[in-house]
């Protein structure tokens, strides 16, 4: 997106450069950060920023390098991960009768807060609270094991909420592979958590303030759901979401995921709590409303919540699938497909068995990356440098969380719902069911197929990291974890 505006506009910088030349082509970068200095939130002396651009033109290298194809299964970082994976433990057989406890805590942050979803926002602040956003939290103890499930009513769990959590985790006595981070991902939330260029972009001027605040939200929301540990039978159950999800990279009808998960609670007491996931975006709401929302997700778990005690909602395998909607982008949207997910969830939970279980296992498995792929035409990329400069350098991990026979996967991306058909298959062999859920507390940007990686679309140019076979490495990995 960013790229497409910088070639238009190249010409008030480089007046006396031809279109077709080299130069420009290769060197895109250059001239996107020439055209951050104009936008209000980040202007710089522009005379400071010739010296780089001119040693960016000499050094190429820098600046641009070749795709790099090599097959994973070839590359260290894969052999690194999957020994991570054949390191993991055995699944602990001992344990109790599974306990389950839940709670929530409003984390809305003062009106004036920057809004997260959209570069072309600029740092836009909310002056108007629609609904309040929430964290969302399961606990599970089956008398040897404790776990956590964590969703936040956001568009990411943050790089920087979860830098801080690490240290939260400790005082609290608390491991961080017993934590499971998931986001809602609305793009009407709150920003301020995003401390590199493209972190500001996407949401705002950064506010120390407001990512500890938000950890301690977190912590608080685990705190409580741990004092409402009981006996629980857990079920889990799906229903047809067809109506409300397209797949927005091909517009087929068949190559998108539209089904509804969820899991389903009980305690001895009566109380139910419903978990559930979709696939589609919620970005429902326009982008520059300066107006803080939950988007669909939160009129789901609102009306779900008439119902039950508890509800909480986390993205499915999003990338490249968006809302269905036919009130256009308002808030009568959001409640048609809201209310739409959350009656279907309630007719098949109706009919949803739930039984006593011992099985809790939690994971948390590093994951190790290639050089990032940012790409720049067909066969180019940027240089690395540049990329971590721009976007920045964090952990990536993969969260796996087993309760009873379903297996809970966490993943750092908008991951493809297309991928989700192969996974269902092979947990059907495990005689388990499987939940994918994005956005654990880092980002690798787009995870789709590798057949679309030559589209000329948003998803396989613009928000592809991580290079062609990115899709295959990551699913080869979750289709592992399916069978430990």
């Amino acid at each position: 997106m960013i790229l497409k505006y910088l070639n238009v506009k190249f010409k008030v910088y480089c007046p006396n450069l031809k279109q077709d030349s080299r130069i420009i082509r290769h060197h895109a970068f250059c001239i996107c950060f020439l055209n951050l200095v104009r936008l209000r939130k980040y202007t710089f002396h522009i005379r400071l920023l010739w010296p780089l651009l001119a040693l960016l033109l000499l050094c190429q290298s820098c600046v641009v390098q070749e795709l790099d194809n090599t097959p994973y299964t070839q590359t260290d970082y894969y052999h690194k991960t999957v020994a991570n994976l054949n390191a993991l433990p055995a699944a602990n057989q001992l344990g109790d009768t599974l306990k389950a406890g839940w709670a929530k805590v409003n984390i809305t942050p003062p009106v004036g807060t920057p809004l997260a979803g959209y570069g072309k926002r600029c740092g836009m602040k909310y002056t108007t609270v629609h609904d309040s956003v929430w964290v969302r939290t399961f606990a599970f103890d089956n008398g040897s094991s404790q776990a956590y499930f964590v969703s936040l009513d956001m568009l990411i769990a943050p790089m920087s909420v979860a830098e801080v959590l690490e240290q939260e985790y400790k005082k609290a006595g608390i491991k961080p592979e017993q934590v499971y981070l998931a986001a809602t991902h609305t793009h009407s939330s709150f920003g301020g958590w995003g401390k590199k260029l493209a972190g500001r972009i996407m949401a705002g001027k950064y506010k120390q303030q407001v990512v500890r605040q938000t950890a301690r939200y977190i912590i608080q929301s685990i705190k409580m759901a741990q004092a409402d540990l009981q006996i629980a039978k857990v079920g889990f159950g799906t229903a047809n979401g067809a109506a409300f999800v397209m797949n927005r990279l091909t517009n087929s009808e068949t190559n998108r995921d539209t089904t509804i998960r969820f899991l389903k609670f009980e305690k001895r007491t009566g109380e139910q709590a419903i978990l559930c996931t979709f696939s589609a975006h919620p970005t429902i709401l326009p982008s520059m409303e300066p107006i803080l929302s939950g988007d669909y997700p939160n009129v789901l778990v609102h009306q779900l919540e008439q119902e039950v005690d508890f509800a909480a909602f986390s993205a499915g395998a999003v990338g490249s699938h968006s809302s269905v909607y036919s009130h256009g982008d308002s808030f009568e949207s959001t409640e048609a497909v809201g209310k739409g997910l959350a009656a279907a969830i309630l007719s098949a939970a109706a009919k949803t068995e739930t039984a006593y279980t011992f099985k809790l296992q939690h994971n948390r498995i590093p994951l190790y990356l290639p050089e990032p792929h940012w790409r720049l035409g067909e066969h180019k990329r940027f240089a690395p440098g540049l990329f971590y400069t721009f976007f920045g350098r964090y952990d990536a991990y993969i969260n796996r969380l087993q309760l009873g026979n379903t297996v809970l996967l966490g993943v750092p991306a908008d991951y493809s719902g297309e991928f989700m058909p192969k996974l269902q298959a092979k947990a059907a062999q495990e005689n388990k069911a499987v939940v994918v859920t994005g956005f654990n507390g880092s980002y690798l940007g787009y995870i789709i197929p590798d057949e679309h990686y030559s589209l000329k679309k948003y998803e396989a140019r613009a928000m592809n990291f991580y290079g062609p076979t990115a899709g295959s490495y990551l699913t080869h990995l979750l289709l592992i974890l399916l069978s430990k």
